[in-house]
């Protein structure tokens, strides 16, 4: 990668205020829009790295919605805390977004100087909602000074110990759906009232498998119970869910096409919209992740994304690095909508969804 290609580092005070990425005054083209539905990840853990760089780049020149920070982005405070300040500097309106469930799955971690999350069946275990709402408040007023303002959390799966990739790491607050709504409800509000946004996870539920979408599609076909649906369907009812992920999941009762939920409609949108009500947007799990990367190219998985409903794309674009994938991935979208593939209402209903999600949170 040439490090005459991207920009230099733009610095910006960590205590810049920013909302996330809001409506714009003047029309969108297809490509911009496009742009706005991409969260991307990137290779680079501060400022001075070739990967941080595209990031900026790609941020000013407006072809990314969003930037996403997994585990090897997050190696020290001032590191992760000098890139989200040199991207809200140069975006204000974008998405930041890392995983900060608490337990194992705490990107912002104590060993980096931030305060613990416990994981979320000690939490339901040894705390009350109110408890639970003080603690999460105060992981929320870090998480939003470390500069974030999308939060890959909560989990709404059920805690079944068993289960290797959910209930072995303590992620799940029960197999109650009435107790994990109000904890994972209590999460949501006080992130909100932060002002940022959660993504709840892994519809339409995860916690029963047998595999890890880490590494393959999971068949949850055999496992799965429709109770899992019970926390998902409480915090749509309770006005506490506002976006979702779906995961790289397999059920052939839910969808007799085979379809990992991340491509399916009949889950996403015939399931999740029509009979459970959800108007809110939706979120792709990671289209890098082994799952997706070793069974579709990128511009199918990308496409059949989007035709099942999603309405963020998230690609860490860390298996096989590409400084050029913002300006593919909107040229995909413009290359299916000219063949008849997508439509352009159809980027339109994920762009008024989007909106509504910014607002919440700014």
């Amino acid at each position: 990668m040439h490090r005459r290609r991207f920009l230099k580092s733009v610095a910006a005070g960590s205590l810049l205020p920013f909302a996330p990425y809001a409506m714009t005054q003047e029309p969108l083209s297809l490509r911009q829009k496009a742009a706005r539905m991409l969260l991307l990840g990137f290779i680079g853990d501060n400022v001075d790295t070739d990967g941080a760089r595209a990031v900026a780049a790609h941020l000013e020149a407006g072809r990314v919605g969003g930037v996403l920070f997994l585990r090897h982005n997050v190696r020290s405070r001032e590191g992760v805390e000098g890139l989200t300040a040199q991207f809200r500097g140069i975006a204000p309106n974008a998405w930041m977004a890392v995983d900060q469930e608490g337990g194992a799955v705490q990107r912002l971690s104590s060993d980096l100087g931030y305060s613990p999350i416990p994981r979320a069946f000690v939490v339901s275990e040894e705390r009350s909602i109110e408890d639970a709402a003080a603690l999460y408040g105060e992981a929320a007023r870090e998480f939003r000074a470390a500069g974030f303002n999308l939060n890959l959390a909560p989990v709404a799966d059920v805690q079944d110990d068993e289960n290797g990739v959910i209930g072995r790491w303590g992620r799940g607050y029960g197999r109650d759906g009435e107790r994990i709504a109000a904890y994972a409800g209590a999460f949501i509000e006080a992130f909100e009232r932060a002002g940022a946004s959660c993504a709840i996870k892994h519809f339409p539920g995860h916690g029963t498998s047998s595999g890890d979408s880490h590494h393959g599609f999971v068949d949850i076909s055999e496992t799965w119970s429709e109770a899992e649906l019970e926390p998902f369907r409480r915090l749509i009812d309770a006005g506490m869910a506002h976006l979702i992920m779906g995961g790289h999941l397999t059920h052939s009762g839910l969808d007799p096409a085979g379809d990992p939920v991340t491509f399916s409609r009949p889950i996403l949108t015939d399931l999740l919209r029509g009979q459970m009500g959800y108007t809110g947007a939706l979120i792709t799990d990671d289209l890098d992740m082994g799952a997706i990367r070793e069974n579709y190219a990128q511009r199918e998985a990308v496409i059949r994304s989007i035709q099942a409903g999603n309405d963020i794309i998230m690609m860490s674009n860390s298996a096989a690095p590409d400084p050029e994938l913002p300006q593919r991935f909107a040229s995909w979208v413009e290359e299916a909508v000219a063949a008849g593939e997508l439509t352009e209402r159809r980027i339109d209903q994920s762009m008024a969804r989007l909106d509504v999600l910014a607002r919440r949170s700014g």
